[in-house]
């Protein structure tokens, strides 16, 4: 009878754990069959998503308004919906609370090479790595539960001269949440950012690109600025060296903001976009683009609007620029 109960238990234990190993492989593999959907028939060549402009105008850009599911590194637990925002305290170094006090480079071609989803131990290092040893300056949006657990290599990118942002505490699609949510998922990651750096940060880009008109005005009321982007590598996705290469070399533009990843990616793998930043450094530079953080191309665009409104032109901006304010998305993307 000991022996029927005891090799009756050991069944029982190998079927749970084979049932919990399935499940997690299974909705891996829903999440990357979903975003393939979402994007299949979308124009590689597209510029990037929509732009939300300081003043609030949206500038055209990737077909499709609705958001990405989450990508491998989804399955984080939400934030609390009935906490409300807490005050920002300050901005990470090299994120200044205001643009216009940023010194910035003058150069007619600039870039900014964005990173999300981190940080972690294994990419975030590598990406650190490969900017340090071609001296390019970049901006990492962090998810607060990343930060809670790797905070020394958020220590580090500050350390190295890149900016930092806020991108929600769990990777969660805001479109689907309240106006307290929203505020508390900008709370707690802002929070996460204090308690390694000793500051926070004003600027923020949502998960997936995905905004609406409460999260807009939540992100305000939180004195975050919205930042998107417009050139999308979808490094997340799997895209080898070759077609990240391809897509920035057809979607950068002056002014431009690249997404790519330290964290995620398919099958929890971003060795693709390790492989492929060096390229995509050397091309851009010899192509005269100039690298630099989101917090510099904002002030650029600032004093760009301000001397065209001193000449009597104040309208408009250039061809798809940052917008002091309200960078790009991640677009229907995945970030």
């Amino acid at each position: 009878m000991f022996r029927l109960t005891f090799v009756s238990l050991l069944v029982l234990l190998f079927v749970t754990g084979y049932t919990n190993e399935t499940s997690l492989l299974t909705g891996e593999r829903q999440m990357t069959a979903v975003a393939d959907e979402i994007h299949a028939g979308t124009d590689p060549a597209s510029p990037g998503p929509n732009v939300v402009t300081a003043e609030g105008a949206a500038k055209p850009g990737l077909p499709g308004s609705a958001p990405p599911p989450v990508h491998a590194d989804a399955g984080k637990p939400a934030g609390r919906p009935d906490a409300s925002p807490g005050p920002a305290t300050g901005p990470v170094p090299g994120t200044p609370a205001k643009p216009d006090n940023v010194p910035h480079p003058t150069a007619a071609k600039r870039v900014a090479l964005t990173f999300d989803d981190g940080p972690d131990k294994k990419y975030t290092p590598q990406i650190l790595d490969i900017l340090k040893k071609r001296e390019v300056k970049a901006t990492f949006f962090v998810v607060g539960l990343q930060v809670e657990k790797c905070a020394d290599v958020l220590k580090r990118i500050v350390e190295e001269g890149h900016a930092v942002g806020n991108h929600t505490y769990d990777h969660a699609n805001l479109t689907e949440r309240t106006a307290a949510e929203i505020a508390e998922e900008i709370r707690q990651t802002d929070e996460a950012i204090r308690k390694a750096l000793g500051t926070g940060t004003d600027l923020f880009r949502p998960p997936y690109g995905a905004t609406n008109d409460v999260v807009k005005k939540t992100v305000a009321d939180s004195k975050q600025e919205l930042v998107q982007w417009t050139v999308d590598t979808r490094d997340w996705a799997g895209t080898t060296p070759d077609e990240i290469m391809e897509k920035v070399k057809s979607q950068t533009k002056p002014d431009g903001i690249i997404l790519m990843h330290c964290f995620g990616g398919k099958n929890g793998k971003l060795d693709n976009t390790v492989e492929a930043l060096p390229r995509v450094i050397d091309y851009l530079k010899d192509e005269g683009y100039t690298f630099v953080t989101v917090p510099e191309l904002l002030a650029a665009e600032a004093e760009t609007r301000e001397q065209k409104k001193a000449q009597g032109n104040g309208h408009g901006h250039g061809q798809g620029q940052v917008q002091a304010q309200a960078p790009r998305s991640e677009a229907q993307v995945q970030a």
